[in-house]
């Protein structure tokens, strides 16, 4: 030890390991010296001051998107209740069609009253509300290099949602309707397409094939749920299906290795 002290020796290879353990310290710190006990509380406070950033950035957007989403799922409750409470019955019969269709329940009770578009607020509130509690998730993805879109993948949902609600009003006769279910037909598509593309620029072949195939299975499911909604009608459970596939979608795709950064 006074050898060591007086620097005319070093420890032995099997000395160094135990006095690293015993000061808690890295092996290269004992040989260097150079450095001393304030570079290693700097080296040990830098990750620290790295990471204490980030998770606190991070509340902002768990607290607003819980607020909010709370706020969208209170009113749509409550107009759930005032329905039950109040139920209605609305018959559509438009002149020059052979059909009549009959509302009851909320969608009766949104008729009656002429409240849809307060429905639909509600419900883009909590859309957006769900938008923002996914926002960190997203943006520590983006920032890992993916080239998966989780704009893509939530645009292929809102457009073969809006296709699925506008074909069962082009089914009741509503042919007026027809340009904009082609503009949410298009629109899928092309978030599809963009998807695809995007995905293509992987340079780790395994890795681009099995997330193709994952986002492949999901525009399937969606186009599935579309069907269902089209035939269903009023499709609020289509509705939470198509975030539902989504919020999956994402997951399975942020759970996955992330790649190379985008140059």
């Amino acid at each position: 030890m006074s050898r060591w002290e007086q620097g005319t020796a070093l420890p032995d290879a099997s000395k160094l390991l135990p006095c690293a353990r015993l000061f808690s310290v890295r092996v290269d710190w004992l040989l260097d010296e150079t450095c001393g006990w304030e570079d290693l509380a700097r080296a040990a406070e830098s990750p620290q001051r790295m990471e204490t950033p980030t998770v606190h950035r991070d509340w902002p957007w768990y607290i607003a998107g819980g607020i909010v989403t709370g706020a969208g799922a209170l009113g749509l409750v409550a107009m759930g209740i005032l329905s039950a409470v109040f139920p209605a019955v609305v018959s559509e019969a438009p002149v020059g069609v052979e059909w009549v269709h009959v509302y009851t329940g909320l969608a009766g009770f949104l008729k009656m009253h002429g409240v849809e578009w307060l429905f639909a607020l509600w419900a883009a509130v909590s859309l957006a509300g769900l938008w923002l509690l996914a926002q960190p998730s997203i943006r520590r993805r983006e920032r890992k290099g993916s080239w998966f879109s989780h704009w893509c993948a939530a645009g292929v949902a809102a457009a073969l949602y809006g296709a699925g609600q506008t074909a069962w009003y082009v089914q009741l006769g509503k042919t007026e309707d027809l340009p904009l279910l082609a503009l949410f037909l298009a629109a899928a598509v092309w978030c599809t397409a963009r998807q695809f593309v995007r995905l293509g620029k992987e340079p780790d072949e395994a890795r681009r094939r099995r997330e193709r195939i994952i986002a492949l299975l999901y525009t399937a499911a969606q186009g599935v749920i579309l069907l269902l909604t089209a035939e269903a009608g009023f499709g609020l459970a289509a509705l939470a299906f198509h975030i539902g596939a989504y919020l999956l979608c994402v997951g399975v795709m942020t759970g996955q290795r992330p790649g190379r950064r985008k140059s």
